[in-house]
């Protein structure tokens, strides 16, 4: 009986080291295994298969089944310039130029990690041309702006056709996909030029 005791006081210290352990990791993994870049932060390569206890951590927890390099880079933003929160009771503003890639998108998502509920079935933009609509700007043949917010009616002033509405009310993200960037990309990911998000206004 005293052996069995002892023998369950081992067994809740480990279970209770594992939690312990596991939940330390996932407060700190942000701290090590993110890449910043502005407003954007990246898990450099979050499906190689020798990747740190940090970066598990966070594949575990919000990218499962993610690819590993060179094929693809996840980038993911919940601020803005002035680095505020995004939030549907503001629009706002993704400006950026052509990404030397194979295939991009930009999704935004609720502050669960899910894709929101959207009365107009806009969730994401691509870098297809039938998708995104771009522009002449500033010398650029490539450039584009999506417009995020979770009231249309800021958007009445704007003449795009690009935008994504979210919910109001919440706080939202923004999640970029990079697919076959090339090896060079990983090598810059702190200095590769990557969209600007600006608060263009809010409600009352």
């Amino acid at each position: 009986m005293i052996l069995l005791r002892r023998y369950l006081i081992y067994f809740f210290i480990i279970v209770l080291v594992a939690i312990s352990f596991t939940y330390v990791s996932a407060k700190l993994f942000p701290r090590f295994a993110y890449i910043e870049n502005d407003i954007w932060r990246i898990l450099p390569s979050p499906g190689d298969p020798n990747r740190d206890i940090y970066t598990r951590a966070a594949v575990a927890q919000y990218g499962t089944f993610a690819l590993k390099k060179p094929e693809s880079a996840y980038f993911h933003a919940d601020i803005d310039i002035d680095n505020q929160k995004l939030n549907g009771n503001c629009v706002y503003k993704l400006s950026g130029e052509k990404i030397e890639a194979k295939w991009w998108s930009i999704t935004a998502y609720g502050s669960d990690g899910y894709l929101m509920y959207n009365s107009e079935n806009n969730f994401s933009f691509n870098s297809e041309e039938k998708n995104i609509k771009t522009a002449e700007k500033f010398g650029l043949s490539e450039y584009y702006e999506i417009f995020f917010t979770g009231y249309l009616d800021l958007l009445t002033e704007r003449n795009s056709s690009n935008w994504i509405k979210v919910e109001e009310d919440s706080d939202f993200s923004l999640v970029l996909r990079i697919y076959l960037p090339g090896e060079e990309f990983f090598s810059n990911l702190r200095r590769v030029n990557l969209p600007i998000i600006e608060k263009i206004k809010c409600t009352e």
